[in-house]
């Protein structure tokens, strides 16, 4: 009978001191999941983060009288590392944003928070653009290359990454590559229905192209500029100045019909210009028809040429060359 008595009083204080523990872990899970409130309230989301980690760690012990601070306190993790993302982006710290973000991604499908993994894997590819323009407007191309490369890699439908990656080919004189990206990028940008951006990477890959093109006539590379001013025209194909190009680069390579017809396709769009824009067509035609053996139309086309900077070169060709009537 003692024996029980003693028995039931050393249950009995056992339960006390459970209880009392019980107690105690729970105002302190309650305390730092306070905390945790408090730091997000201040935008100490480090903090924040800490403070509700800490609280999980002591609730989970709870079983299910702790079970709905563990739900609250995961609910807030991927949130919160998603604001640090931001607030870094916003200081450019862009690396360890992009870092941010992933962290967000990974508790937010640790803790099933889809809207925040959505929003986080929608932002990371645009960091990544802003990253490569970084490094880009630093003319460093390789570093900026790598950043676009990852930013279409992870959004294939992002036309701005594959624009970005056609300015930096140009940058690398990569023009295969750079018709490819620019190519890829309108494709993406019509499909967007996007009319802004798809007129902004037409204009610039006209341009850009053209440019590699005239840059390649200056070095004689008439083939390689022929490649360049072609790819152009898949941008642009009205472009007058690109035909006249095209003529010239024809004419290096002893193409003349192909001369004749890039010539008079520029002179048709230039109809309603002044005689002397005219004239580089006129030149490049008479050239054309000359190594072609067509004399008496080369005559005629260098007399038109007589215009502008073209006057004394034309002026030869008909005077002491083809000493036309």
């Amino acid at each position: 009978m003692k024996f029980n008595k003693i028995k039931n009083l050393v249950t009995l204080v056992f339960a006390m001191i459970s209880f009392a523990a019980f107690s105690q872990d729970i105002n302190q899970a309650g305390e730092l999941f306070n905390e945790g409130n408090q730091a997000l309230k201040s935008n100490n989301f480090e903090l924040a983060i800490e403070k509700y980690n800490e609280a999980m760690t002591v609730a989970v012990k709870l079983g299910e009288e702790g079970e709905m601070m563990v739900i609250n306190a995961q609910q807030q993790i991927p949130q919160l590392y998603y604001k640090i993302g931001v607030s870094d982006y916003k200081e450019k710290k862009i690396e360890k944003a992009i870092g941010e973000f992933e962290k967000a991604i990974e508790f937010g499908k640790k803790y099933n928070d889809p809207e925040t993994i959505k929003r986080a894997q929608e932002t990371i590819p645009k960091l990544y653009y802003a990253q490569g323009n970084d490094f880009y407007k630093k003319d460093d191309y390789e570093n900026a290359l790598s950043s676009f490369s990852k930013a279409a890699e992870i959004s294939p439908d992002y036309s701005r990454a594959f624009w970005g990656l056609g300015l930096t080919y140009d940058k690398l004189d990569d023009t295969p590559n750079m018709k490819k990206s620019f190519e890829k990028a309108l494709e993406l940008a019509k499909a967007d229905g996007d009319t802004k951006m798809e007129d902004k990477i037409a204009k610039t890959a006209k341009k850009f192209l053209q440019s590699s093109g005239a840059k390649k006539l200056q070095e004689q590379n008439w083939s390689g500029a022929l490649v360049c001013l072609n790819a152009s025209l898949s941008f642009d194909p009205e472009n007058a100045d690109t035909y006249y190009y095209v003529a010239l680069a024809n004419n290096g390579l002893n193409k003349w019909d192909d001369a004749i017809g890039a010539a008079e396709t520029g002179l048709l769009m230039s109809a309603s210009e002044n005689v002397e824009f005219k004239a580089k067509f006129y030149y490049e035609l008479g050239n054309a028809l000359k190594g072609k053996g067509d004399n008496t139309k080369a005559c005629e086309a260098y007399t038109q040429a007589k215009h502008g900077r073209f006057v004394e070169t034309a002026e030869y060709e008909i005077t002491q060359v083809l000493k036309c009537n």
